[in-house]
């Protein structure tokens, strides 16, 4: 399993804005270490240094710490793609990818996430996956071998 230093930001300057470094804490927490800025954007604000339970309603941070503890679990990338509805009534599509990373290749300490969010034919809007709803079924979970 690879570490937060085999991962070098100058390699990948396109992806960094869709970017989270999410920090394994000892208690089964997550706080976020890093956010990219097309991130920040999607959602309205910067939760770098945010815990998931402090930061989102109890059943959205139950379910997103679910995909960080599978890829913690599982120690394998974990994909996840939903469907949700903004407050203004139209659809976007966020696709996650969580990749495990261990300073001791046995415990994972560290979440490497990638995320996209498709606006469809609309322009990104600032703030608008903030207030964005899960719409219909359990996000596609993909778990790679």
């Amino acid at each position: 399993m690879p570490a937060r230093r085999d991962i070098d930001p100058i390699e990948i300057p396109t992806l960094l804005p869709n970017v989270q470094l999410i920090e394994v804490l000892t208690d089964g927490g997550f706080r976020y270490r890093l956010v990219g800025t097309a991130l920040v954007s999607a959602f309205g604000r910067d939760y770098t240094g945010q815990y998931v339970g402090k930061l989102f309603d109890a059943d959205l941070a139950k379910s997103i710490s679910g995909y960080y503890q599978r890829a913690c679990s599982e120690q394998k990338p974990v994909f996840a793609r939903s469907r949700y509805v903004t407050a203004k009534a139209f659809d976007l599509i966020a696709n996650r990818l969580y990749m495990p990373l261990s300073e001791n290749e046995r415990d994972v300490n560290m979440l490497f996430a990638a995320l996209t969010i498709d606006f469809g034919r609309l322009p990104p809007e600032r703030g608008a996956w903030g207030s964005a709803r899960l719409m219909g079924a359990e996000p596609e979970i993909v778990i790679a071998d």
